[in-house]
């Protein structure tokens, strides 16, 4: 029994601090699944979705029905008192009265009730064209709401691929900070045990000591800043702060330049907020057209089948009633005129939004292809480089092994050699997050 229970420890002490590999297609979509923002325009769409089907309806016919069942207490009888009918002649004129007594009656009405039913049903026929502008609306709502969410998408992704690409970057940043450590721990040593022997001075064993004091402090921080930027992706993706992660990309050392020449032609047909933009135009064009359908001669019917009754007064009927309406709009004193200049003038500020829009787009193109290059450009300088630092320090170091260079040459040289590695590595990362700054603007980032 103890062995079991201590077996079962042992699992569940691995299975706590066993690390979740991470893919960078795995960690968009896990930001994808979890983002906040990205659920709510979700849900904007989904609503968008049900106004569409909502609008479909207005070409339906509408079905009611009512029924209603009415007590009046307290009312008085109603007493016709009896007389002799009148005579009249063939012209209709009354003449006198005749010997025929009607000998009055008596309606019961003390307790009047009053039954009604009624299933009625109306058909819009003609609206001016109002039904049929609200459903092109509610299709375009659908449409804007979509891009909304692809918007919303492509910022998530952009997000997640900034996070991720650092955290490869400072991943193998910090194998190149440890070995600088240790470069500087056997050159310590070794200068440790030169001092010994009486070949050198105190002071150049110091000199690396405090060089290797620095080092360790720049490595802890370095280490801190790595957990930070963990937490910073398990939130992104929505995983525990505490969670145990790894990233399993890697930097691409020989990256090759994207073709960009049609990058600004590609983001006016792709990018979602000219979409949304041109959807807004169209919505104001319809709006404006359903404005003068509203002044338009509107026609419509109704059929209904109903019963009727009063107790005691009238047995119950089912009778079967058609109508049909037409409403024509008169003197509304400029009323259409001035309302479809309000909408013309939305349209007409809609449309230079978009014209502005555009333009912005452009320039913001322009910038991410120029940041691509710059960033191209770096990771070539950062790889002559770094081979010239470690050239460098092969040479300073055989150098010094032979008396020729001094400590300070070779610390210099490995701390060359550490900013080396390290500014490619940023170059490389840079690279990658240039390169997803840029397909998102061009509006083909989900495609990467």
């Amino acid at each position: 029994m103890r062995l079991t229970i201590l077996t079962l420890c042992l699992l569940l002490a691995l299975g706590g601090n066993a690390q979740q590999l991470l893919s960078l297609d795995e960690s968009r979509q896990m930001a994808l699944d979890y983002n906040k923002s990205l659920q709510s325009a979700n849900l904007r769409w989904q609503e968008a979705q049900s106004q569409q089907k909502e609008a479909r309806t207005a070409y339906l016919p509408n079905i009611d029905g009512s029924a209603s069942a009415t007590y009046m207490p307290g009312m008085d009888n109603i007493d016709i008192p009896g007389f002799h009918l009148p005579t009249a002649d063939s012209d209709g004129t009354i003449t006198g009265e005749s010997n025929v007594y009607f000998p009055g009656m008596s309606l019961e009405t003390e307790d009047l009730t009053i039954y009604q039913a009624q299933v009625g049903m109306k058909i819009p026929i003609y609206a001016g064209g109002q039904i049929r502008y609200a459903n092109k609306m509610a299709d375009k709502g659908v449409e804007m709401a979509g891009q909304a969410y692809q918007l919303e998408s492509d910022q998530v992704i952009f997000n997640t691929d900034q996070a991720y690409w650092r955290l490869v970057a400072f991943k193998e940043n910090l194998i190149v900070a440890r070995k600088y450590v240790e470069m500087l721990d056997s050159l310590e040593a070794q200068l440790k045990d030169m001092y010994d022997l009486g070949l050198t001075p105190k002071s150049e064993q110091l000199k690396v000591t405090v060089q290797k004091n620095q080092a360790q402090l720049n490595l802890l921080r370095a280490e801190n800043g790595f957990k930070i930027l963990k937490m910073n992706l398990c939130q992104l993706i929505g995983l525990d702060l505490q969670t145990t992660i790894e990233v399993s990309d890697q930097l691409n050392t020989q990256p090759d330049l994207p073709i960009m020449a049609e990058g600004i032609q590609l983001a006016m047909g792709n990018r979602n907020e000219l979409k949304m933009l041109s959807g807004q135009v169209a919505i104001a064009d319809y709006q404006r057209k359903s404005i003068s359908g509203a002044y338009m001669p509107s026609l419509g019917a109704q059929v209904s089948y109903g019963y009727n009754e009063v107790a005691n007064l009238m047995d119950g009927q089912w009778n079967t009633t058609a109508a049909a309406q037409l409403s024509i709009p008169l003197v509304h004193w400029r009323e259409k005129k001035h309302k479809v200049n309000v909408a013309k003038l939305q349209k007409q500020q809609a449309e230079l939004k978009l014209e502005e829009s555009k333009e912005f787009v452009q320039l913001e193109v322009q910038q991410y292809m120029i940041q691509v290059g710059e960033a191209y450009e770096a990771i070539l300088l950062a790889q002559k480089s770094k081979i010239e630092a470690e050239e460098s320090l092969e040479e300073v170091t055989a150098s010094f092994e032979v008396g020729l260079n001094t400590t300070t040459d070779l610390l210099n040289a490995q701390a060359a050699w550490q900013n080396a590695h390290a500014s490619l590595l940023e170059a490389l990362a840079k690279f990658e997050i240039s390169k997803t700054a840029y397909y998102k603007g061009i509006g083909e980032l989900a495609n990467q």
